[in-house]
């Protein structure tokens, strides 16, 4: 995989870890099974997302990925929570005075629930992909019997971003060299006629990579030669005893009233 398939994960993939030792299956459905236990949390309550955040903070320790790497990982959640900021303006219901000014108690832990569990779950995602290259997360799913087409959608999309990439820097440079500037805005009208060639030269590259597959055999799924080999029962035990806690920690909540 390329530089840009594996996001600037390179030097934690040479790592040889526990965590990079498991299988990708074991990895996948781990992380699957703490989402759904996040996603099942309760609202009104602070302590069961500290023990989730030690759990993802135990198992980036476990790959031996760097703090602030994990935590540049968070940058791409700003534009939710911006969004989420209004939550306490608009909710209706009982109010709080923060400052003078009065928010709604509601939307408060609405705000709150909906920035920690989405933190939770993305750094969880950023401590899977940091220690399991892509193609493996990709075998990883099709051993889990994943949709054979959404296997197939991820694996191009990861191989051929590059691709695209560099195709739309070679359109930007023949713009510039005719006298384009696109940072004026009357120029915006070059700009989408570029976006729009290049949506037409993806999508003929794509008729021609999957009719040379076809060609060659391709059945739809991941080549045998790729599938990653069984999980041991250590592997799965060790993968999984990371939902196990997070799901123990949501009945703990929930028999509490949380």
């Amino acid at each position: 995989m390329s530089g840009a398939a594996h996001g600037g994960n390179e030097e934690l993939l040479g790592l040889d870890t526990p965590a990079h030792r498991l299988a990708p299956q074991c990895k996948v459905l781990a992380l699957a099974l703490f989402a759904v236990a996040v996603a099942l949390t309760p609202t009104h309550t602070f302590w069961p997302y500290g023990l989730h955040l030690l759990l993802v903070l135990a198992a980036a320790t476990v790959a031996q990925m760097p703090p602030l790497d994990l935590a540049k990982r968070l940058v791409v959640e700003i534009p939710f929570v911006l969004f989420v900021i209004v939550l306490p303006f608009v909710a209706t219901g009982d109010r709080v005075h923060v400052l003078g000014v009065p928010l709604a108690v509601e939307g408060l832990w609405m705000a709150w629930t909906i920035v920690a569990k989405a933190s939770l779950v993305l750094l969880a995602t950023a401590v899977v992909a940091a220690c399991t290259p892509p193609a493996a997360i990709l075998a990883g799913a099709e051993r889990l019997h994943a949709p054979r087409v959404l296997t197939a959608i991820a694996g191009f999309t990861i191989r051929y971003v590059e691709v695209v990439l560099a195709e739309l820097g070679r359109m930007q440079t023949a713009r510039v060299a005719r006298g384009d500037d696109p940072r004026f805005l009357w120029q915006a009208r070059a700009v989408i006629r570029s976006a729009g060639t290049l949506l037409v030269r993806c999508f003929e590259r794509g008729e021609r990579v999957q009719l040379a597959m076809v060609s060659r055999g391709w059945d739809g799924g991941l080549p045998a030669n790729l599938l990653t080999s069984r999980a041991t029962a250590a592997e799965w035990a060790g993968a999984l005893s990371v939902p196990l806690l997070a799901a123990a920690t949501v009945a703990g909540a929930r028999l509490l009233g949380g």
